[in-house]
């Protein structure tokens, strides 16, 4: 089944789908009409900068979570390890991104129910410019697509993808157990739950390595083209299974390297423990964002915003100052001094590793 062909199958059942294309018309047309511009009359997009600099990427939202456009370098201030920097180097082009979608196979049956129903939004957020790999995890990371821009390829690697479908679950807390299906002996903060129909079973184990997920797919996105902005789009229920071969540290590491924004989508026992799970850590500290979408209409609207904030960000670059004598990493923090501008949030990298030349 081509995309075409999808549309097609989606017309009955997925009306609400076309409701959010159609509101987000004015920005895809708009990009469409400029990227087949760039097509026929333009050389393809180059990001030149002196290989000394540090880019630091920055998103910068309002009070209502919408990207604040038209700000200039002037409007910025950047910090290493609490240092103002001189800003080198700005800019606000959009730019192609390589982006993997890592889904997690242990998600609940809700989930992948909703994540059926709005495969075409998803594939249509990025742009012809962008590729794309699609990668599954539980204990293991597979990739189920290679980077491409075929939108057709994308659709059918989702058939490809072998979720699990157990029943959902609250994991994670007090409850005994981290989701899914129940068996004999669940307890609350060690005592057994009864009911009226006797002790409620326990959760599956958990067997789901979310570092080892996100280091595969950073190494994947490693190897591409540095002109392009690496950017991870993560699904999952949050819950990381001990036993990982790459710790949190490693992965962050290998995120910051290449400059890797990390987003997610959070099902699952994540919905309720927001500040605690695995997907809130990896996205502060790179700049991403964490959605908590619970119907279709919400998973539509969380891919547009998704791909907008990958692409479209404000990229500060700066020369670290004296020599670096062994690999260390350094702490960052981007203000803005335009105080008529109402801010309600700047997204952006919280540091990065100095390595000797």
């Amino acid at each position: 089944m081509n995309l075409n062909q999808y549309r097609t199958s989606l017309s009955g059942r997925g009306r609400f789908v076309g409701a959010i294309l159609l509101a987000a018309l004015p920005f895809a047309n708009s990009l469409n009409q400029a990227q087949e511009k760039n097509q026929a009359q333009e050389k393809p997009f180059s990001l030149r900068v002196p290989v000394e600099l540090v880019l630091v990427p920055v998103s910068v939202e309002d009070g209502d979570g919408k990207l604040i456009p038209g700000l200039q370098k002037e409007d910025f201030q950047l910090l290493e390890e609490g240092v103002p920097q001189t800003i080198a180097y700005f800019s606000s082009d959009p730019v192609p991104l390589s982006a993997v979608i890592l889904i997690d196979r242990s998600t609940d049956a809700v989930t992948q129910s909703l994540l059926k129903e709005t495969l075409l939004p998803l594939i249509e957020s990025f742009s012809p410019f962008d590729e794309v790999a699609v990668f599954q995890f539980e204990h293991t990371s597979d990739k189920v697509q290679d980077f491409t821009s075929n939108k057709d390829e994308l659709l059918k690697a989702f058939d490809k993808i072998t979720l699990k479908a157990s029943a959902p679950g609250f994991g994670g807390g007090p409850f005994g157990g981290v989701g899914g299906e129940f068996s004999s002996d669940t307890t609350v903060n060690g005592i057994p739950l009864e009911t009226g129909k006797g002790k409620v079973p326990p959760p599956k184990t958990l067997n789901t390595h979310i570092h080892d997920a996100v280091f595969t797919a950073a190494q994947a996105i490693r190897g591409r083209d540095r002109k392009r902005r690496g950017s991870i789009i993560l699904i999952s229920n949050g819950q990381n299974a001990p036993g990982n071969r790459n710790s949190y540290d490693q992965t962050m590491e290998a995120l910051q390297q290449r400059e890797i924004t990390v987003f997610a989508i959070a099902q699952g026992a994540s919905l309720f423990y927001r500040r605690l799970n695995t997907l809130t850590r990896y996205a502060n500290p790179t700049g991403g964002a964490v959605f908590y979408p619970t119907k279709s209409s919400g998973f539509a609207e969380t891919y547009q915003k998704i791909t907008q904030m990958a692409r479209n960000k404000y990229v500060l670059g700066f020369m670290p100052k004296g020599p670096v004598e062994k690999v260390s990493f350094r702490k960052l923090e981007v203000q803005l001094t335009n105080k008529s501008v109402k801010v309600g949030r700047i997204r952006s990298r919280n540091g990065y590793y100095a390595t000797p030349q």
